[in-house]
Order: C-alpha cells, then structure tokens, then sequence
C-alpha cells in the first residue's frame, strides 16, 4: 500500500493520525530504515480517496531525517507498520563540495527526486556509512546533501566498481556484511574482472559461441607471443572500466602497432550539461621486438591483462560502432534501454567517457541488417542479454541491473564483449532525458518489488 505522510502542525510528539486506508488495524508502532517508534495513532473520521499518514514535525525529523512531507509504501503487520523501502546506493566520495560523488551526483540527486513521487527514499552511502548506521539524504528544498544517523537501509546497490585507496578496505568489507545480510543487490566485486566474468559465461554453451576468444596475460613476453600469433588483439586490464587503459595491438609483419587512448582532462567536468566531452588524443606506438614488448608492457602498469581477439565493429562515416544494453534482473529480466555507442574516428573505444557519442541502438542495426531483419535481430540481442542476466543470477543471486555490451559485425554476428555490473546513464541523458528517467523509475521500482513492498523478486 502506497501512503503519504504528511507534517501536521496540530500533532505533538508521538502522535499520528490515519486517514483513509479504511479497515486497516492502526499501528502503535512504526518501523523505518531500521528505526522504530512507538506511536499513537487515532482516525480521521469519513472516507477519503487516498492513505495519508499524518505526523508531527518531530516525528517526521526523527524518522527521516528531513522534516519533509514524504510518500512511502506501507507493509501492515498486527500492530507494527513497515514504511519503506530505503534505496542505498554504496559509493565512493570524491572531495568535492557539489559533486560528492563525482560524475553520478546528478543521478543520484535524480534518483532522490523520482523516488519520493514513487514511495521510495533514496540516501547515498560511502565507505564508513554501513559501519556508522549514517547515509547522505538529498535535500530538494536546499539543493544540498545532509548527514542522516541511524539509518539502515532496506538494500543497497554498489554504484561504483573500485574505491580509492585509504577507503577500500573498508569499502570491501561493509559490502561483504551487506552481502552476508542479504541487503546488497549487485553483483560481487569481482564481477567486475572482465575475466571472471569470461569463465562464468562460457560455461553456458548458448552464450559460450557469442564470445571473442580471450586469455590471460601476465607479462610482455607472453603478449607478444599472442599478438604474433593472433594477429589482432585487445588488452585490457581485468579491473578496468570507462574505456581506461586499453590498448589494440595488431601485428604488422614483423612488427606489432598499438593504439591507445590518451585522456587530456578529467573525466569530472560539466555536471549539467547534455553533452560529455572529454578531450581524448589517439596515439600510437610501434614494437619490433619482445624486449620492446616487454617494456611496453611496463609502460602500460599492468600486471594482469585480459587479452580479446578484436571484434570486427561496423562504421558509421569511419567511426566505429557497438552497442550498450540495460537490462533489468526481476522476475524476468527486462530490456530497459538499447543505446549504440559510435567511437571517434580511429579509435580504441566507443566508450562515452572516451568521447564516444551516443544513438539510437535500432537506428544502427538497421544500418547493419537492413530493415527486413532490423526486429528479429534485436530480439535475438534482448535473448542474449537475459540469458547472461539469468546465468550471472544463478551463480551468485538476485542483483538489480546489468550493462551488457553487444558488438554486431558488418556480417550480422553477435558478440558479448563485456558486462558492467554497475551501469551508468551518461549516455541515456545523451539520447533522452525520457529514457534516462524511464531506466530510473525501474530501478526504483525493482527496490519496491524487491523488499516485498510490491510483490516478490524471484
């Protein structure tokens, strides 16, 4: 049951007042994020259209922590009334005063807003949050965020794949106690190394012939015996996201090229802006030997590679394409958005953060298999995506959202190159603000089914 609650200035302290919701027994207790109060609670008289929940200013102070009108859902026990769901969404802090969390405060705050027309409130936590029972709780009225204590949130998604040095170990094992608790719905951190995800889905033969050939490196020695014996490779580091630190190397004759992005500013730039461009040069490097190899190799920093035979990707007036979807892990996994993601002209990656530009995904393959086949091959991409959903799902449980990252050849073959367990939505805002609000709305409204405030997630 969906439910506002409102500030009533005539209430004092633990008092409440129920109007609507006829029938239902009134609660002498309230339970929210992990907070409960006693209450006493007494009934409007006559009918009303829509549950209001009606509150002192203290009481609503204490409960969320902002002295806020605020619509919720309700689970109804004998006595005892569940308010919810808390969202948490487990990030990183960057220092800055009006970015905290880097590029995805936008996103955060916009998930805030959404959430309170939906029923669910949405705070932020960072390393030291779970420990402290604390979380960031975004205040529309100020436009700012504030500290809300003694709060536990009902689950909590991981929004960001690595932590900053100093709070990684914290970071590392708060999200093992939300895990053991059965609160944190995302994928474990290490689905976020390119190869254990690999070995996950080649395990399933329906997926296993959709992906590149790939390997493991350890050393320059040894990636120069692949290039030379693959002729065209990818290396990319196990960890890595955003298109950072990868490198295409392809034998020529006796000699091996490699080309790499090189990112000329920060990737914290406009927050507001519809359009992300960050300044990325395309360079490259020749190696006629396994000694250079071997300090290429040390150039790069890496100590581990995921080495990935190149994909043939089509253009789009020399720029090279692929393709993004957003798929939602519910009872079944839903498609929320399809994006094509056009790189610049030679380069590494399409990726939006290395001055990618977004289109629209249906536009593209049908430049690939004509209009004939446009639907039966997107519609064989869709089967993709939720088969990796279900195989992931199954091996380590429920989880909120994955990117799947689909190549399409000049040929019409599909290949799943990668997998992101902590999609971003840079690239909806890209397309349509619409989109982009759409793809918020079911994350939230998976938090919903998912705490049982809306039907169960199996």
């Amino acid at each position: 049951m969906r439910m506002s609650v409102e500030i009533s200035s005539s209430l004092r302290g633990n008092h409440v007042r129920l109007s609507g919701a006829d029938g239902t027994k009134l609660p002498n207790r309230l339970l929210f994020g992990g907070r409960a109060t006693t209450v006493q609670c007494t009934r409007n008289q006559g009918q009303t259209k829509h549950a209001t929940l009606y509150v002192s200013q203290a009481l609503a102070q204490a409960l969320f922590g902002l002295g806020q009108n605020r619509v919720l859902h309700v689970r109804v026990g004998d006595a005892l009334w569940r308010l919810g769901p808390v969202l948490g969404l487990y990030v990183d802090l960057i220092a800055s005063k009006d970015r905290p969390f880097g590029e995805q405060t936008r996103m955060f705050e916009e998930l805030c807003t959404y959430g309170q027309q939906l029923g669910v409130f949405v705070v932020v936590q960072t390393p030291g949050d779970v420990t402290a029972k604390s979380a960031k709780v975004f205040d529309p009225v100020a436009k700012t965020w504030r500290v809300v204590r003694g709060i536990v949130p009902d689950l909590v998604i991981r929004r960001a794949g690595t932590f900053k040095k100093p709070r990684a170990k914290v970071a590392k094992r708060e999200l093992q106690q939300l895990l053991m608790r059965k609160r944190l719905y995302t994928l474990p951190s290490q689905c976020s190394n390119k190869w254990t995800l690999y070995q996950v889905l080649r395990s399933t033969p329906e997926l296993n012939r959709h992906l590149p050939g790939t390997t493991m490196c350890t050393s320059g020695a040894q990636l120069y015996r692949e290039v030379m014996a693959r002729n065209d490779v990818y290396v990319k580091p196990p960890g890595g996201s955003q298109g950072v630190s990868i490198y295409r190397l392809q034998r020529k004759g006796a000699l091996i090229e490699a080309t790499f992005e090189r990112r000329v500013v920060p990737r914290n730039t406009e927050r507001l802006t519809k359009v992300f461009e960050p300044r990325t040069t395309i360079e490259h490097s020749v190696i006629r030997s396994v000694d250079e190899c071997v300090s290429f190799w040390k150039q790069t920093r890496l100590t581990r590679a995921v080495v990935q035979d190149t994909v043939e990707l089509p253009k789009l007036d020399g720029q090279p394409y692929d393709f993004r979807w957003l798929v939602q892990s519910s009872d079944e996994p839903t498609v929320v958005a399809r994006v094509a993601r056009v790189g610049q002209k030679g380069a590494v990656t399409t990726n939006i953060h290395t001055g990618g530009d977004a289109r629209k995904a249906e536009d593209l393959v049908r430049r690939i298999v004509g209009r004939d086949t446009v639907k039966e091959t997107i519609a064989k991409m869709d089967k993709l995506a939720s088969q990796v959903v279900r195989t992931l799902a199954t091996r380590y449980g429920p989880f909120a959202e994955l990117g799947i990252d689909f190549a399409l050849t000049p040929k019409g073959d599909i290949y799943i190159f990668e997998v992101n367990p902590t999609p971003g939505r840079r690239m909806l805002r890209m397309l349509s603000q619409d989109t982009r609000r759409l793809s918020l709305e079911y994350l939230l409204e998976y938090a919903i089914r998912a705490t049982g405030y809306g039907g169960a997630i199996h």
